[in-house]
């Protein structure tokens, strides 16, 4: 090889380790949706949480966490709401058992998350919106 072609494969080698350096990851700019869920039966016999960040991707979310049953049965649902209700939605992970926990990396179009306290229906958390950016 030349030192003129050496010369330039350096030149651009330092190029994109310098760009990849300096480009912000989701975490330090901010720019991912920290989500909090609780989800419990009315007699405590099912309880669950989810703590969940959320990234904008293709055009959809990038949803990346941890899902845990304290007792009972719980499931982390990306689902479309309106008006506070919705109907189906996908399951991204069914968790059972005592302080059991599972890791999830999903993606998705859908608007919305849920974790329900797998004994009927109503017992759910809160429905957040997805946004994938801080607040």
């Amino acid at each position: 090889m030349s030192t003129m072609t050496t010369g330039r494969l350096l030149a651009v080698a330092m190029t994109a380790a310098a760009l990849a350096a300096s480009t912000p990851t989701a975490e330090a700019t901010g720019q991912y949706q920290a989500i909090s869920l609780d989800a419990a039966s009315g007699d405590s016999s099912v309880t669950g949480h989810a703590q969940l960040d959320v990234t904008r991707e293709h055009g959809g979310f990038r949803v990346r966490g941890t899902v845990t049953a304290d007792s009972g049965c719980v499931e982390l649902k990306l689902i479309e709401s309106h008006w506070g209700l919705y109907v189906g939605g996908d399951t991204v992970a069914r968790v059972c058992g005592h302080d059991h926990h599972v890791s999830v990396s999903a993606f998705t179009r859908h608007s919305d998350v849920v974790l329900t306290a797998d004994i009927g229906p109503g017992y759910d958390s809160r429905i957040v919106k997805l946004t994938g950016t801080g607040g």
